[in-house]
């Protein structure tokens, strides 16, 4: 855990809304056309590395879309396959935000912080550099929280 570790969510700044589709083709489509969303990048059967769903090793693959609005990432996400919290989502007849992201430099100091005030972890995973934790805020604070940080890579000596 970083010394010095102090904890205010205030100090955060939200990097990502998270939405969950059935069909996010159609979703990023209206996104553009109504609310002039710049246009999305898809990406398609993204598998999550190292993944875990309430503590169980998992296999997810999701499509994704990304735009960029108000200074903040706008994601699509689309369940393919896997036990996660996106096909909770879908299967509780749910579309829409899912999730708000955060950025943090010590991923596991906030984990930690979060499992002391009774906030779990419901899922993690991978996608290149970009290692994540959803935390399991949703009774608490009305949507998912999501932290991420960027895996740095190991200086050779």
């Amino acid at each position: 855990m970083a010394q010095n570790f102090e904890f205010n969510l205030g100090n955060l700044k939200i990097e990502q809304l998270s939405y969950v589709y059935k069909d996010i083709k159609k979703q990023a489509k209206v996104m553009e056309e109504l609310y002039g969303i710049p246009a999305f990048a898809q990406m398609e059967n993204i598998v999550h590395q190292n993944a875990t769903f309430r503590g169980k090793e998992v296999e997810i693959t999701l499509d994704y879309a990304f735009s960029r609005s108000i200074n903040v990432q706008i994601e699509l996400q689309q369940w393919k396959s896997g036990d996660c919290s996106f096909k909770e989502f879908v299967d509780q007849g749910k579309e829409g935000l899912h999730s708000i992201g955060l950025y943090v430099d010590d991923l596991e100091a906030h984990v930690e912080e979060f499992k002391k005030r009774g906030i779990e972890v419901l899922q993690t995973g991978q996608v290149g550099k970009q290692k994540f934790v959803y935390l399991d805020t949703e009774k608490t604070f009305g949507v998912l929280l999501e932290i991420s940080t960027t895996v740095k890579r190991r200086k050779k000596k």
